[in-house]
């Protein structure tokens, strides 16, 4: 008996020091936090997700993947600076938005291409946003995933405005109020917040309706060459002008490939005409709302949203190329978003650029 009493109480007391063990190792990461910092403690400290956030990505066939709070906690997170400025011109401050950046989803979602689709589909599509309350985002997907990161677009759930070093409790020019409910989406690269959403609840992926009697039809490997371009809106083809377009160069080019990494051992220097100009000149509505689908003489597709190219200092850059390091592209032009991460938004030889109205995007 005196035995299993001892037993007992060495139980005891190994749970009674496992229990004084696991206490000090949490105190001292209290501790840790508390005494990282020399001085004043950074603002930026880690903002965990909070329970109960929910969010769904529509794949083919309407089928649903669901994620959840405990999904988000497995992902890294940004947290960004950004100004929020309506389309009309008010401020309404300046914040700090904490979340995952969208791209993290998007980029190892493969549910998209069909074992019958030629080219990887992502890339001519559209991915809309939904608000709990109805309301939508549109976006090109490669203006999602293709660009830079730098400036990500996010699913932010965790907002605190940013304040001046001197009387900040005094400060009263945030106009936005309270922390973010649910999941806020994001957009720092923008001028203004026309798309910046709030309880965001789902994504899914549009395929624009085009007018595909009188494009390339989609043939990969396809040897050939675009001697002009047409544009087309509103089913009305006609030429596109160059002479007028103003002309632009995008040097330092590292030239990098989402599928097959780098494609050259230096730096390239792109020239040609600037996109901006072109699609002023050619298309009758520049609506910022709306999206462009630039085709290849192989039938390559890729789509922009006029946002990225109109508002946005990456889209500045963008450009019809027919020069790289002074070596003319003699098969056609190159549409070029020169200034994103990966190069795969680049369309070679174009044909046809066609403007489609957001409306028929839903």
């Amino acid at each position: 008996m005196n035995s299993k009493k001892r037993l007992v109480r060495v139980l005891l007391l190994i749970v009674l020091a496992v229990f004084v063990f696991v206490l000090a190792q949490c105190n001292n990461q209290k501790s840790d936090v508390k005494n990282a910092f020399p001085g004043k403690t950074p603002l930026a400290l880690e903002k965990p997700v909070p329970d109960g956030l929910t969010f769904e990505v529509v794949g083919k066939g309407n089928k649903v993947f669901a994620y959840t709070s405990e999904s988000f906690r497995a992902l890294a997170k940004a947290r960004v600076r950004t100004l929020e400025i309506t389309p009309e011109g008010e401020m309404l401050g300046a914040y700090y938005y904490t979340g995952i950046p969208v791209w993290y989803i998007m980029e190892g979602f493969d549910d998209l291409k069909s074992k019958a689709d030629v080219f990887d589909r992502p890339l001519d599509m559209v991915v809309v946003f939904h608000s709990q309350d109805g309301k939508i985002a549109r976006f090109s997907y490669g203006e999602l995933v293709m660009c830079s990161d730098s400036l990500p677009v996010l699913l932010a759930y965790h907002r605190e405005p940013v304040k001046p070093s001197k009387n900040p409790e005094a400060y009263t020019k945030n106009k936005i109020e309270g922390d973010v409910t649910g999941l806020r989406l994001v957009c720092p690269r923008e001028k203004d917040n026309a798309r910046f959403l709030d309880n965001v609840v789902k994504a899914t992926f549009v395929i624009p309706q085009t007018p595909d009697e009188k494009l390339p039809k989609m043939q990969k490997n396809m040897d050939c060459q675009s001697p002009s371009i047409t544009c087309i809106e509103n089913n009305t083809e006609k030429p596109a002008v160059l002479e007028k377009v103003e002309k632009g160069e995008y040097g330092d080019w590292f030239r990098i490939g989402h599928g097959r990494g780098i494609r050259e051992t230096k730096l390239g220097t792109a020239s040609g005409y600037i996109i901006r100009d072109f699609l002023k000149i050619n298309f009758t509505i520049t609506n910022l709302d709306d999206f462009y689908l630039v085709v290849a003489c192989d039938g390559y597709r890729s789509i922009y949203s006029a946002r990225e190219i109109f508002n946005t200092a990456a889209g500045k850059e963008f450009l019809l190329y027919d020069k790289v390091d002074d070596e003319v592209q003699e098969k056609g032009m190159t549409w070029g978003a020169v200034s994103d991460f990966f190069m795969d938004r680049c369309v070679k030889n174009v044909t046809h650029v066609i403007r489609i109205d957001s409306g028929s995007i839903k």
